[in-house]
């Protein structure tokens, strides 16, 4: 089973974002227009995934920052940290 993605710690090279899909707006922990046009990603639970140009709209990456004197990467929003935290429910 994939190992859930903490947003407080995030995996080196993630780059969070919320994508605008057929069924609404998701929020995933990592996700890469490839130049084919698909975009891959990784949901907060871990699962990957691929999704075709025609079922996906925008894709608005999300700040990171580092904290300080530490080598690690957070999301910047202190609210969206919280709802997509590892006692969260969300499940992308």
């Amino acid at each position: 089973m994939p190992e859930r993605v903490d947003p407080r710690n995030l995996p080196s090279g993630y780059s969070p974002a919320f994508i605008q899909l057929s069924d609404g707006l998701v929020c995933v922990a990592d996700a890469t227009v490839r130049d084919s046009g698909w975009l891959e990603f990784t949901e907060w639970s871990g699962t990957t995934g691929l999704v075709p140009p025609r079922d996906c709209g925008r894709v608005k990456f999300i700040a990171t920052e580092h904290v300080d004197d530490e080598l690690r990467r957070r999301i910047a929003d202190a609210d969206i940290r919280a709802e997509y935290g590892p006692k969260a429910e969300v499940s992308r």
